[in-house]
């Protein structure tokens, strides 16, 4: 990409870069991410949690509404190898009362937890994510620092992610080929935004850094938003 055109894509994305070859953010004062809004339906109240829906709507702090069953979550049991989050399963109970463990298959939009016992974890394993063609909107928990390299890459659905305020690095082609993604909202806390880590995400309109006045340099990877051709903000 010819430095002209890096240029004009770092303004246009906030960011500018320094003397030193960093990319710092070039914000505007008075500008602040809109906060999340959490709306909740009241669920009935039965011995089996697990099996009452509870829908749980919200805003996410780039305007997208987000809506998801987050009891569906509640089954989840976490796989966690020195602090990488390596699959998710839940408990079936077949007819002769004989429990196996099944991997989740995910689809639509996506509440993710930490374990309530055990090791957590900071980051995600690729083949837990990378690939799936069904998610259109995950949420992550508070305690992920790292998007893992390709942990997203491939999925074609996915529009958005919710990334806690603990996420600290993007690696490379963390979400190479979103191709439906439109906006994402980075916590000040990030550093690091990884080579192609946003390559090839042709939809994506909005990269919002939240509370961007007071973030520290980010160092941004080659060809981190090649292709991303929709940028309004």
């Amino acid at each position: 990409m010819k430095k002209k055109k890096v240029a004009a894509l770092l303004l246009t994305l906030g960011l500018a870069v320094s003397g030193n070859g960093m990319v710092t953010l070039a914000a505007e004062q008075g500008t602040e991410a809109p906060a999340a809004e959490t709306k909740q339906e009241p669920a009935a109240v039965e011995k089996d949690e697990m099996a009452v829906s509870r829908i749980v709507s919200f805003t996410d702090y780039t305007g997208m509404e987000v809506t998801y069953d987050a009891n569906i979550s509640l089954g989840y049991i976490y796989e966690v190898e020195d602090a990488v989050l390596t699959g998710v399963k839940c408990r079936t109970v077949d007819d002769n009362g004989r429990e196996t463990l099944t991997a989740v298959s995910f689809e639509g939009n996506v509440e993710l937890k930490q374990p309530e016992e055990g090791e957590r974890y900071e980051t995600i394993a690729p083949d837990v994510f990378g690939g799936n063609e069904l998610i259109t909107y995950v949420k992550l928990p508070a305690g992920v620092t790292v998007i893992a390299e390709e942990g997203f890459k491939g999925c074609t659905a996915l529009k958005s992610v919710y990334l806690p305020s603990t996420v600290e690095k993007i690696g490379a082609g963390a979400f190479e080929n979103c191709t439906a993604m439109t906006q994402i909202c980075l916590p000040r806390t990030i550093t690091v935004i990884g080579d192609r880590a946003f390559k090839g995400d042709g939809k994506l309109q909005t990269v919002q850094i939240k509370d961007a006045v007071d973030s520290d340099q980010i160092s941004v990877g080659a060809h981190a938003f090649e292709e991303g051709t929709q940028f309004q903000k």
